[in-house]
């Protein structure tokens, strides 16, 4: 099953496909801006997937629902998504009125770039918890100034057209990382409260395991607590408790395989460490409402 690891990785081409993408919105299968309104945001990310690319969303008007990690945030005018390569994402809902705009860039194409990363890790791991930030007018305006640079660019087919192309996206990462860090540079961990750590540790464990371990024992047993103030502690911070939040990992785990990995059932059965392809059937349906292949095939 090792060769299968990373098939729930939903690379920039394949969801260019799935998403049915205008030629004129991308390069290659490593980059992707797009302008959504309503018909065409509700269809995006409709199911959740864990994208291998780095998304950066800013919202021109109305709303749109959008779940990350599980944690579900209402993004509005002028907030910015910093979605980082290996969150689950998936919208939920959009507004009547929503605009927005969209850029998707594989990893490869940021070290085409040369963007460095190294200066940017704090905010990155901010991020990795906070990805919809709210941001002024005025700051918003300058990042939609090099949104519409991009676009004028990538609808002009000049010989260095790529060229020009990557030295914007390069200008809007540094200049997304200017304002973003203007927002959080007031907030550290030690501002965080103990439940807020404790939460963090939970959810970064369950990331890590999920794919093998559904027992709240053993998240427990690495948190260095009893299984009962666990649950007793993830219920009074979330309202959930821990066996609901792991459910509800293994689940969209699952959804994403079923949607957009070439494994089948059996073979996402083993990989979710379920002992039989019977018994993952039961568990999924009785979280969904639905059976694998019938998610499969909506």
């Amino acid at each position: 099953m090792d060769n299968n690891i990373n098939l729930n990785n939903i690379s920039v081409a394949q969801l260019k496909q799935v998403a049915q993408i205008d030629p004129n919105d991308y390069i290659r299968d490593d980059f992707i801006i797009s302008t959504y309104q309503n018909n065409s945001a509700s269809k995006l990310l409709k199911y959740p997937c864990r994208v291998d690319a780095l998304v950066i969303a800013i919202v021109l008007r109305g709303t749109v629902k959008v779940t990350i990690n599980l944690n579900e945030w209402i993004v509005k005018e002028n907030m910015v998504v910093a979605n980082l390569p290996g969150n689950i994402i998936q919208t939920n809902g959009v507004s009547d009125d929503f605009e927005g705009h969209l850029i998707i860039v594989s990893k490869s194409f940021l070290r085409e770039i040369h963007v460095d990363l190294k200066n940017t890790i704090p905010l990155f791991m901010y991020l990795k918890d906070y990805p919809c930030q709210q941001l002024s007018s005025r700051d918003a305006g300058e990042i939609l100034r090099f949104f519409n640079l991009i676009r004028e660019n990538m609808e002009q087919s000049e010989c260095y057209r790529e060229e020009i192309i990557r030295g914007l996206v390069s200008s809007l990462f540094y200049k997304c990382v200017e304002k973003l860090n203007n927002v959080t540079s007031a907030i550290s961990d030690s501002a965080r409260s103990r439940k807020e750590i404790f939460f963090q540790q939970f959810m970064e464990l369950l990331q890590i395991y999920h794919k093998e371990q559904r027992s709240v024992g053993f998240y427990a047993e690495k948190m260095h607590i009893t299984p009962k103030y666990m649950s007793s502690m993830m219920k009074q911070i979330s309202g959930r408790s821990a066996a609901e939040w792991i459910d509800e990992y293994v689940i969209l785990e699952a959804k994403n395989l079923l949607k957009y990995s070439g494994m089948s059932i059996q073979e996402i059965t083993y990989f979710l460490n379920f002992s039989t392809q019977s018994f993952f059937g039961k568990y999924f349906k009785q979280h969904t409402g639905m059976s694998p292949s019938q998610y499969r095939m909506q």
